[in-house]
């Protein structure tokens, strides 16, 4: 479900005879036997996952792929998945995906929870001591699996994208794209932190501006830009900083969907 962004059965609540028929049977069956031998170990179930063909597939045509027709018509709702989804990241990728990108992101594992601080709108109608943030800032960036959980106070950018209430079980996220979460994403302290700290990283580094646009488009898409997307970022920077084009980028759907 997390994978494909829907499982091999669609009813994740209802696994009984009122929920709906798996999808691909037989391999339901492999995986939960292969699972049990393995140790019931959930690192071998997502790495088998994860090294499949069917999971490597795009969610867009592509000139490379004569079968793409083909697998459209045969599955319109991508129901057997003949080809991946797109897929939104959740609020706790997209914080450590900036993270990362920001060369901030801090990987240490265990401990207790962190409090990183909030925007000063929601802190100022706190009570004393409901959110002592943490002192030290290394661990408020700490990967968002550790963040503090309150069920009466929910993290806004979490909250804006999607994190199911706490007060309720939850088999699977809704999905949502609202006005709410671009503006999120624009003026968010957290989001204009981390292009601001991603800027500055790539100000200490040698290079023309070519060179450094290709740089953050590496950091943050991944791949180099085209000529013509090299040359939009040239002459945007001409009347910008480097901290509004890291801004951008961190706002390009490219960067928040998974293809």
């Amino acid at each position: 479900q997390h994978h494909f962004g829907a499982g091999l059965v669609d009813t994740p609540s209802d696994f009984g005879k009122l929920g709906n028929r798996p999808s691909h049977p037989e391999l339901l069956d492999w995986l939960a036997t292969e699972w049990v031998k393995h140790g019931w170990s959930l690192k071998w179930l997502h790495r088998e996952i994860l090294k499949t063909r069917a999971w490597r597939q795009s969610s867009r045509a592509t000139s490379d792929d004569p079968d793409w027709n083909r697998r459209m018509e045969v599955d319109p709702g991508n129901h057997l998945n003949s080809r991946q989804r797109r897929m939104r990241l959740d609020g706790e990728s997209l914080r450590d995906a900036m993270l990362a990108a920001a060369g901030q992101l801090n990987l240490k594992m265990g401990g207790p929870g962190v409090r990183p601080p909030l925007p000063p709108e929601v802190s100022a109608m706190l009570l004393k001591n409901q959110w002592p943030v943490t002192s030290d800032s290394s661990e408020n960036h700490r990967r968002s699996l550790y963040l503090f959980a309150r069920r009466n106070l929910r993290y806004p950018l979490f909250d804006v994208f999607d994190r199911p209430d706490a007060n309720q079980s939850c088999a699977q996220r809704h999905v949502s794209t609202t006005a709410p979460q671009a503006l999120t994403l624009m003026n968010d302290g957290f989001v204009h932190e981390m292009a601001s700290e991603l800027a500055m990283e790539e100000d200490t580094k040698a290079g023309d501006m070519g060179a450094k646009v290709t740089d953050l488009y590496l950091r943050t898409l991944g791949r180099v830009p085209t000529p013509e997307e090299e040359s939009v970022a040239k002459d945007f920077l001409e009347g910008a900083s480097l901290d509004d084009f890291c801004l951008a980028l961190l706002n390009l759907s490219e960067f928040i969907y998974l293809d």
